[in-house]
């Protein structure tokens, strides 16, 4: 297995935190990228949480990560999430 790629992200409340990258990737449908990452917290269930954001690139040369929040964007994304999980990524 590779090396585990490792970004910093600040959340709402302007704490740093240091993620897993799990898969970036631009939807075909919307030409709008997406990332997927991980603080490699297991829930209840002893699963890991993964986590989603829409990447929009802003003027001053930083990255936004937003929320997503239209149902069948949800669909695809879920779709890419699977074929990570058959991958094995």
């Amino acid at each position: 297995m590779g090396t585990k790629e490792m970004i910093k992200i600040v959340d709402e409340q302007g704490t740093e935190k240091e993620v897993e990258v799990v898969s970036f990737f631009t939807l075909k449908s919307n030409n709008k990228d997406y990332l997927i990452y991980t603080e490699n917290k297991i829930d209840a269930s002893g699963n890991v949480e993964v986590y989603t954001s829409e990447v929009v690139n802003k003027q001053d040369g930083t990255m936004e990560l937003k929320g997503v929040d239209d149902d069948s964007v949800w669909v695809e994304i879920k779709k890419v999430m699977l074929d990570i999980a058959k991958d094995g990524e």
